[in-house]
């Protein structure tokens, strides 16, 4: 791969393992706002489909989305204390930062992404930044670059979602899809990302081509 001078990292599944808690806090908020708790037997079946189609699945409105959103990372809060790396992400993200820029991009809020890192001796990102838009990912991605004078052809977008795909082609930036989080590999190789692979080391061995 050629060399390129930013990576754009998505934050909850990518580098951080928030999705149990994300799940379990999503569990105690289904009453309170009306949809469908997921069940330990249904998770794969889940990481299996679009986000668009999970919501559905869920029963969840996508009017309830913003207000599910806001509490969803006030109790997230509550708990970044306890959310670790994902496993040898911190030690390959240090290696990366030798050669390139990095940053995140997330719909997590900004202080809970850096609560997280500077309690995991993470602060090493150039730039943090949060959209609370959960669609129109491609947008918040187009913002980024302007805000940032990115280049298209410079960056990698590295994310764990099916949104993150469809995020990154509309963009016109390349792609690294990342199978430890949201979204199965199979869920993300039917999107055609430029690369999927299955352990952050990976990353070192793609990024270093």
């Amino acid at each position: 791969m050629e060399t390129k001078k930013t990576l754009v990292f998505d934050f909850d599944g990518t580098i951080a393992d928030t999705l149990p808690r994300i799940l379990a806090i999503s569990n105690r908020l289904a009453p309170d706002f009306g949809y469908r708790q997921v069940p330990d037997n249904e998770i794969e079946m889940l990481r299996s489909v679009r986000s668009r189609e999970a919501l559905k699945l869920l029963q969840i409105p996508m009017l309830r989305i913003p207000a599910i959103a806001i509490r969803m990372k006030a109790e997230l809060q509550k708990e970044m204390h306890l959310i670790q790396p994902i496993s040898s992400m911190k030690e390959v993200l240090i290696e990366l930062g030798v050669t390139y820029r990095l940053g995140i991009i997330t719909s997590n809020s900004e202080s809970n992404v850096e609560q997280f890192l500077n309690a995991n001796d993470m602060a090493f990102f150039e730039f943090v930044y949060s959209s609370s838009s959960l669609f129109g990912k491609n947008r918040v991605l187009k913002r980024l670059l302007k805000k940032r004078q990115l280049q298209r052809e410079d960056t990698i977008y590295i994310g764990d979602e099916t949104r993150d795909v469809d995020a990154a082609q509309k963009t016109g930036i390349d792609m690294i899809a990342v199978s430890w989080g949201a979204n199965t590999a199979d869920a993300l190789a039917q999107l055609n990302p430029q690369h999927l692979i299955h352990h952050p080391d990976g990353l070192l061995t793609l990024l270093s081509r």
